[in-house]
């Protein structure tokens, strides 16, 4: 996958509605969405990890769990293969803000490659240095942010036929590490959700995806880092 630097806002009439199910259905719906929906010709599959950053006292956090006016998401992003699992030449860098029903996003390359950010320790220093190639885009994180744990899912992604609409299905989704320093303990897992996302200027499924409901997906809000730190924390909601 190759993704370039650039800030985006969304175009009005664009909308991200999230449908949730049991990832134990994750094939069916695989397969199912093979016989209705075109590959995305540009990023068909891939597997995507993050790492993100957050205040001492997990500010962009609480922001996202009391669903908080103002929104900040802070992470470095990278792709691997699906199939040979060799991570992208390039990570970036990207900041999501939400305020309102707003969302901006800002994504710069950070300079290291994919396969430097997947081996790196999250308490290594130089993970402190990333946040600032912000500075030259005018882009303020006002307090001291620190990276806290990785992210990891598989992503395929396609283009309803009939509509236009892009989809994105999102399936084994875990967090295999932690930057001690901010979480005392990681316990080993993988979400029993995965995510189905529809994107362009629909509120609802279109009519050839409306059998989706009856497999099991339920249209609701779905934070995977805020999943992952309940999980890690063992929380229950």
């Amino acid at each position: 996958m190759t993704h370039h630097h650039k800030t985006t806002h969304d175009p009005k009439g664009e909308h991200e509605t999230k449908y949730v199910l049991n990832s134990s259905a994750a094939s069916i719906i695989i397969e199912w969405l093979q016989c209705r929906c075109q590959w995305d010709p540009e990023f068909p599959k891939g597997i995507v990890s993050s790492i993100y950053y957050d205040t001492r006292d997990w500010q962009f956090l609480r922001e996202k769990i009391n669903s908080d006016y103002f929104k900040t998401k802070v992470r470095i992003r990278w792709y691997a293969d699906i199939v040979s699992e060799e991570p992208s030449t390039e990570s970036y860098l990207e900041v999501k803000h939400k305020i309102g029903g707003r969302r901006e996003k800002l994504r710069i390359k950070t300079g290291k490659p994919g396969e430097w950010v997947s081996r790196i320790n999250l308490d290594n220093r130089e993970l402190l240095e990333i946040p600032r190639l912000l500075w030259p885009e005018s882009v303020v994180i006002r307090r001291p942010c620190f990276p806290v744990f990785k992210i990891t899912y598989k992503r395929l992604r396609f283009i309803e036929p009939v509509t236009g609409a892009r989809l994105s299905f999102d399936y084994d989704i875990c967090a295999p590490e932690v930057n001690w320093q901010m979480v005392p303990r990681i316990n080993p897992f993988r979400l029993q959700e995965a995510v189905f996302e529809l994107k362009g200027n629909l509120t609802q499924l279109p009519e050839t995806l409306h059998q989706l409901t009856a497999l099991g997906c339920r249209k609701q809000s779905f934070s995977k880092y805020s999943m992952c730190y309940q999980k890690i924390m063992r929380i229950r909601v």
